[in-house]
């Protein structure tokens, strides 16, 4: 389902149905200059149309980088409905208001709380980072006593997720109270998890009470069919339906230690919104196959490659070309063995600021796929 930042066009009928924010078609010709030509194309796109920036320059590189190529959207977008693939394409899209994929269920259970059902008394409690008195660490230690609070469900969202004494205290959740716990991470910075994942010696696929699934933030598709897609910097999490952890702190050492930020704890009817929007992000999310990427963990080949691309800042011809050799040699012996995975698990190619992100050649046909893969810098 699109938002009203996606609709393009004026006079676009009854969608969507919220009132849009206003529309500007020279930002938005400004955007295509942008991912078609750079950074440079989009300052001489301003300066002929004379409009004035509405871009920072993290902005700006951000997007250069993150756009995904026409070619690639349409790999990933294999039996959508077509989003435009030529320049001469109008942007109007037809975006129905329900999808034809059924959700993913939250198979482990979910607190049960009719419409307007009585959730607690509200309040509210503030804690900040780093905090004062006999509390140094006031968000961390808020957060973990959330955690260990927890007697049926934890429901998390998190843009960043390396915490290490955060994850201990889910794990002990899960295995020594029987807490189901759903775990939603923004794609970009997945890998991190799963570093901090393997340093702990934690198998993740042996975790039965524990969902974990990817999300990204929105998706802006130009006219030429590239693709733009946002990350998710929402922070909360639902504890047992009756209250909920909010705020600008991240699960990470450094927020524990050295940034500062804050937390909301909330209860009440209030939280019926996150319970409601949890459920929203999930049904918007993707699955991990652990198994998979574990097998993929044992390739020494891969390891090679991830050296190559931390020993480069930048992504040369040289490095494409030897990522690509590597790959081939990593990937095209188990191409039959694998081919009914590779075709559930195509994902779109994103690179943010701090990630490059390439993908191996697989095989399904006669087509060469490039699911998503990430190696970082």
């Amino acid at each position: 389902m699109a938002n009203a930042s996606q609709c393009l066009e004026e006079g676009a009928g009854p969608w969507p149905p919220r009132s849009p924010e206003p529309y500007s078609e020279a930002q938005r010709l400004a955007l295509e200059a942008l991912v078609a030509g750079g950074p440079a194309a989009l300052r001489a796109f301003l300066r002929r149309e004379q409009v004035p920036p509405f871009l920072s320059e993290p902005e700006v590189r951000a997007i250069a980088r993150g756009a995904v190529p026409p070619a690639a959207a349409a790999e990933e977008g294999a039996g959508e409905p077509s989003l435009g693939a030529s320049l001469d394409a109008s942007s109007l899209t037809y975006f129905p208001e329900r999808s034809d994929v059924e959700p993913p269920a939250l198979e482990l259970g979910w607190p049960g709380f009719a419409s307007g059902a009585f959730r607690g008394l509200t309040r509210v409690e503030a804690h900040f980072q780093p905090g004062c008195g006999e509390r140094p660490y006031g968000c961390k230690e808020a957060v973990r006593r959330q955690v260990r609070s927890a007697r049926e469900m934890i429901a998390l969202v998190m843009d960043s997720f390396t915490d290490t004494d955060i994850f201990k205290d889910l794990l002990e959740a899960c295995s020594q109270r029987q807490v189901k716990a759903y775990i939603l991470l923004d794609q970009s910075s997945f890998s991190h998890f799963l570093k901090m994942c393997k340093d702990l010696g934690v198998d993740l696929e042996q975790e039965k009470l524990m969902r974990i699934r990817t999300i990204t933030g929105n998706k802006y598709y130009t006219r030429s069919g590239a693709k733009i897609i946002g990350k998710v910097h929402e922070k909360f999490m639902l504890i047992d339906g009756i209250s909920v952890t909010t705020g600008s702190y991240s699960f990470t050492w450094t927020d524990g230690k050295l940034n500062s930020s804050n937390i909301l704890i909330l209860s009440g009817p209030e939280v019926a919104h996150f319970d409601l929007e949890f459920r929203i992000l999930y049904a918007r999310s993707k699955p991990v196959n652990f198994k998979e990427l574990s097998s993929c963990k044992k390739n020494k080949v891969l390891d090679q490659l991830v050296r190559i691309t931390m020993a480069s800042r930048d992504f040369t011809r040289e490095n494409f070309l030897r990522m690509e050799f590597l790959y081939l040699r990593a990937f095209v012996g188990n191409l039959k063995r694998k081919q009914s995975w590779l075709h559930a698990s195509r994902e779109a190619v994103h690179v943010p600021n701090n990630a490059m992100h390439v993908s191996p050649p697989l095989m399904n046909g006669s087509t060469v796929m490039r699911p998503y893969w990430i190696v970082e810098r």
